[in-house]
């Protein structure tokens, strides 16, 4: 009896981290520390429970093809009845640690369940850039043409939409910024002035499932994902060159102004990250 209410608590326990962990976003390996322990101890509790608690008795009798007397089915009635109360009876306390074993697994399913369909915010695959903002980096300095060298490169956001309370805004406007020769540019006609002195700026999350480049190829001039290998090609618009993504990556317009700092000259191209996120069009 003691071991089923241990893994009893346990069960509630470990409901308890993995609820707290997704409301206050911890990581996953925590969040499914906490699921995966509170399964194992609601199993291990049952299995207890039908090892010590049940009663476990071999009866054997002669079978025969006539109805058992009343008596006899009377008093199976009563044993029946008899072995219910004493484990609801002397156990109640167990039933109930039971139940509310269950009730806290299933209270934390609920965080995940909440989390499912649109972003109360509408902030899933949609970005905050407008026509006019200029781009600043993560300290809020603003990015200049001369900041950057043919080859290399630096990630930028829209000011104003950065900082601690601003995580998720910046997580869908971050764009990869890229110096590129004017001269090997191969972007379609209506994209012609969207590069100024060879400056490209391409949405950092991949159109696959929404990991974060993390690798600018300059010789063959493309963006990888590190997570599933896609490759983009910067030339020309960020087309797929090779991996699992189906999409183009989202390219920003970008100005240049007179002193050299960067802004946007428009919208992204298209949405942000997979298909699947394609809510706010």
């Amino acid at each position: 009896m003691i071991l089923a209410a241990f893994w009893l608590v346990v069960a509630i326990l470990a409901s308890a981290v993995f609820a707290a962990g997704f409301a206050l976003g911890a990581n996953a390996q925590i969040e499914g520390a906490g699921l995966g322990i509170a399964c194992v101890a609601i199993a291990a509790a049952l299995i207890t429970w039908s090892r010590d608690l049940l009663p476990h008795e071999v009866v054997e009798d002669e079978r025969h093809s006539h109805r058992s007397p009343e008596s006899e089915r009377e008093g199976a009635a009563i044993r029946l009845e008899g072995g219910w109360e004493e484990i609801a009876g002397r156990r109640a306390w167990l039933v109930r640690l039971g139940i509310a074993a269950v009730a806290a697994l299933g209270i934390a399913a609920l965080f995940p369940i909440r989390s499912l369909g649109l972003s109360p915010k509408g902030r899933v695959g949609v970005s905050d850039w407008k026509s006019g903002m200029r781009l600043v980096r993560d300290d809020g300095s603003l990015v200049r043409a001369d900041m950057l060298d043919v080859g290399s490169t630096l990630t930028a956001f829209p000011e104003s939409y950065i900082g601690a309370d601003r995580t998720q805004n910046m997580a869908m406007d971050a764009v990869v910024l890229v110096r590129v020769d004017p001269q090997e540019l191969q972007l379609p006609s209506n994209r012609a002035q969207w590069a100024p002195q060879g400056l490209l700026a391409y949405s950092k999350i991949c159109t696959h499932l929404g990991c974060p480049l993390g690798l600018y190829r300059q010789g063959a001039q493309q963006l990888m994902c590190p997570c599933h290998q896609s490759l983009f090609n910067i030339l020309d618009g960020g087309s797929v060159v090779y991996g699992p993504a189906a999409r183009s990556l989202p390219q920003l317009p970008l100005q240049v102004d007179g002193d050299g700092t960067l802004r946007a000259g428009g919208t992204m191209s298209d949405f942000i990250g997979p298909d699947n996120w394609n809510y706010g069009q």
